[in-house]
């Protein structure tokens, strides 16, 4: 167990993070480097504050841009914190997807607290514990306890209820691809094995700090409980396995945000915003419709009205 251990929890595990950093910084350089989103506008927009949207007013071109900082993060808050669009038009999914997406935040945190309890323990050479006389330590130590445990408590729970909702509720179930349960079935194993592990190994914590510690200070530990490995391999799998699935949304909805729903910048003359649209006028249509000629580009589409011969020869 020690050798497969060592294997695990260091080489495999510096893979695992190697892998999931570059391939998520890749995917999001591409998502970055796309063709300009057909744009919503859709308002009220976030940073236009309490104005709404430029839209409500005459000659808004004329006049000065609102923008709102606080608006926009506040909106993103909720939507990224809360899930506030699942809570008001899927409550049945919402009950469960909050506190798993919840969880996630929670053993972020969690991860962060380790990190800065092992810096902590090497730079004053003091112990996390809840018995120390000092307030720092104590402090470290109760906040990763709660991060922690609540965050493998909820995110179980969460995940379990949303498969099993998926699976039972005929709406959802035909509109849930095989993927999604098997991911949802994943980070269930991932949660259920953690929280078996702080329950019957670590209850403190005091060997997952310990753990970090050594991937940071490249010191190998010389003892793994099976449970810590088990859990080590999952999360590393998870860390992989991440930056290709459909979970890099997280990632993604920066860019729905602000380069569909928010983007509402002024189409100029001369403004390089007109040159790049100009630019892709000029790409070929790749997709079929009764409306649409593949192979025409999107000028040609837009001023053309090209038509397709319809079902038994007639014209569309």
């Amino acid at each position: 167990m020690n050798l497969v251990g060592w294997l695990v929890a260091g080489p495999f595990m510096y893979l695992a993070i190697t892998v999931f950093v570059g391939a998520a910084a890749w995917k999001i350089f591409k998502i970055a480097r796309l063709p300009r989103h057909l744009r919503w506008d859709l308002y009220p927009i976030a940073h236009e504050g309490k104005a709404g949207s430029m839209y409500q007013e005459v000659d808004y071109w004329k006049k000065p841009r609102h923008f709102s900082l606080v608006h926009e993060i506040l909106e993103m808050a909720e939507e990224i914190i809360l899930l506030k669009r699942t809570f008001l038009y899927n409550r049945k999914i919402w009950r469960f997807s909050f506190p798993m997406h919840f969880a996630f935040y929670l053993v972020c945190g969690w991860i962060g607290l380790l990190i800065l309890g092992v810096l902590y323990e090497t730079i004053t050479g003091i112990k996390i514990s809840p018995a120390s006389s000092l307030a720092v330590p104590i402090l470290l130590n109760y906040l990763t306890l709660f991060c922690g445990g609540a965050g493998l408590l909820i995110g179980l729970f969460g995940t379990v209820g949303l498969l099993l909702t998926r699976l039972t509720d005929e709406d959802l179930a035909d509109f849930s691809a095989p993927v999604t349960f098997l991911n949802l079935a994943f980070i269930g194993l991932l949660f259920g094995v953690g929280l078996l592990y702080w329950l019957m190994v670590d209850p403190a914590f005091v060997l997952a700090r310990d753990y970090v510690g050594a991937l940071l200070l490249l010191h190998p530990m010389t003892e793994y409980h099976p449970l810590m490995v088990l859990e080590i391999f999952l999360f590393g799998l998870f860390l992989i396995y991440l930056p290709f699935s459909r979970m890099l949304h997280f990632a993604a909805k920066y860019f729905f945000y602000h380069s569909i729903m928010w983007d509402d910048e002024l189409v100029a003359r001369g403004s390089a915003l007109e040159k790049e649209i100009s630019q892709h006028l000029a790409d070929r249509i790749d997709w079929e419709g009764p409306h649409i000629v593949p192979g025409s580009s999107w000028a040609e589409q837009a001023t053309t009205n090209p038509t397709r011969p319809a079902a038994g020869g007639e014209k569309a």
